[in-house]
C-alpha cells in the first residue's frame, strides 16, 4: 500500500494512545486492515477502542504490527510518500509476517503477524445521537471525574463511572459528589462510562465530534477518528435527591485563602488516616495523632453552624473552583451535604460530613 507518511505516524500516534502493557501480548499492538482504498488503523484494551483512517493506494491487506512501538519510532522520521509491503513467511510459523517500509532514501523491515486473533471491532447502532465539541466536553468530564472511586472487584458503576443524565454530566463515590451542567445540550437517554476511558476525547482536540449512545458502547467520531467507550448502565444517581433543598448559612471565602490553609493542616497532620477538619466561625482546626493544629480563614455570612468535613474531600472540590477569586460555601446542617459553588457557573461539589468526637474538636 502507498499512503502519505506524515498521516499514517499521526493516525498511529492518536490510536496508540489506548495501548497499554498487558497479559495478552496482541493488545499491546495495533492492526492495520486495507479495504477499498482506506487503512484503518485500531487499537484496544477491550474496554475501549481507538480508530483512525485514511485514503491509501494499493491492494486490500491485514495484518498486526509487532513491536508497535518501534515501527512509531521509524514512521516518525518519514516524510512524503510511504510505501509498506507485506510478505508472509511461512518457513518461519504459520501467522509470520514481515513489513517493509520505504520512503524516500530511508527503508526499515519489521515482523508482523497474522490478525486472525486480534480482537473484533466493536459496533454501535443506535439512533440515540448528539453532536458536541469534544474539547468542551471533555472540560466538563475532568471538571467532574474526581468524584469517581477506582474500579475494583466490589465496586458499582454509580461510584466508579462519570454519569450522564438530562443536561448534567456528573459523578459520585459515596462521600462526595463533582456535577456539572451542559445547557446547550441534552442527553438523548442517560448512559455511564469510565473517566479514564473518556479522557481519550483528547484525541480529537478542538473538532466537533457526533456521540452515538449504544447499548454496550458509546462512539464518538469525527469521520476519521473514533473512539468507543464502554457503557456501564444506564441507570444514573438521582442527582436532586443529594442536594439540600434550603440552607442555613452561605459562606463565602476566597478559594486561594481556603486551598491555602487546609494544605497546611494537610502537611502538619500527614500521617493520619482520618483528616478530619473542624470548620467553626473562621477557624479551622484538626486533631491528629502527631499533634493539634489550627488556623484560620476570612469569611462571610459565617452563623452558628460547626461542622467537620474530610480534608482530601474538600481540597478535591475547591480545586474544581481553583480558578475561581471566591466560592459559596453553603450549610444546611451539621450532618448535612455541603455544597460548594461559585458565581456565575453551571456546576457545583458536593461533600459529605463527618463526626468528630467532642474530646478532639478542643485543638
Amino acid at each position: 500500500m502507498i499512503v502519505d507518511a506524515k498521516a499514517f505516524s499521526e493516525a498511529m500516534n492518536k490510536v496508540s494512545r489506548v495501548l497499554k502493557k498487558s497479559a495478552i501480548p496482541i493488545l499491546e499492538e495495533i492492526r492495520v486492515s486495507v479495504k477499498d482504498g482506506v487503512c484503518t488503523l485500531t487499537a484496544t484494551d477491550l474496554e475501549t477502542w481507538l480508530t483512525a483512517r485514511l485514503p491509501v493506494k494499493g491492494d486490500d491487506m491485514s495484518f498486526t504490527f509487532f513491536k508497535t512501538k518501534d515501527v512509531m519510532k521509524a514512521c516518525s522520521h518519514f516524510d512524503g510518500e510511504l510505501t509498506i509491503e507485506l510478505y508472509e513467511q511461512p518457513e518461519k510459523r504459520k501467522d509470520a509476517r514481515r513489513l517493509r517500509l520505504y520512503c524516500g532514501q530511508r527503508a526499515a523491515e519489521y515482523d508482523a503477524t497474522s490478525d486472525e486473533d486480534y480482537p473484533s471491532l466493536v459496533s454501535v447502532a443506535s439512533d440515540k445521537v448528539f453532536q458536541t465539541n469534544a474539547a468542551q466536553f471533555l472540560a466538563r468530564i475532568e471538571r467532574v471525574r474526581y468524584a469517581t472511586m477506582k474500579p475494583g472487584a466490589n465496586t458499582k458503576p454509580f461510584n466508579t463511572c462519570v454519569q450522564f443524565n438530562g443536561q448534567r454530566v456528573f459523578s459520585l463515590d459515596g462521600y462526595r459528589m463533582a456535577c456539572d451542567t451542559q445547557e446547550d445540550l441534552t442527553f438523548p437517554v442517560p448512559f455511564l462510562a469510565y473517566g479514564s476511558s473518556l479522557a481519550y476525547l483528547k484525541v480529537f482536540g478542538k473538532s466537533d465530534v457526533t456521540v452515538q449512545v449504544g447499548d454496550r458502547y458509546v462512539l464518538f467520531t469525527d469521520g476519521e477518528v473514533s473512539l468507543y467507550v464502554h457503557r456501564h448502565g444506564v441507570d444514573t444517581f438521582d442527582v436532586d435527591s443529594a442536594v439540600p433543598k434550603q440552607y442555613q448559612e452561605a459562606v463565602t471565602v476566597r478559594t486561594a485563602d481556603f486551598i491555602k490553609e487546609l494544605n497546611y493542616l494537610k502537611e502538619c497532620a500527614s500521617g493520619t488516616t482520618k483528616p478530619y477538619v473542624r470548620f467553626s466561625g473562621e477557624s479551622l482546626s484538626m486533631s491528629a495523632p502527631n499533634g493539634k493544629f489550627r488556623t484560620s480563614i476570612p469569611v462571610s455570612g459565617r452563623g452558628d453552624l460547626t461542622l467537620g468535613f474530610d480534608l482530601r474531600y474538600m481540597l478535591d472540590a475547591l480545586k474544581q473552583f481553583k480558578d475561581e477569586p471566591e466560592v459559596t460555601v453553603k450549610l444546611s446542617g451539621v450532618f448535612s451535604p455541603i455544597v460548594i459553588e461559585a458565581e456565575n457557573r453551571g456546576d457545583f461539589a458536593l461533600v459529605l460530613p463527618v463526626r468528630i468526637k467532642e474530646e478532639e474538636l478542643a485543638a
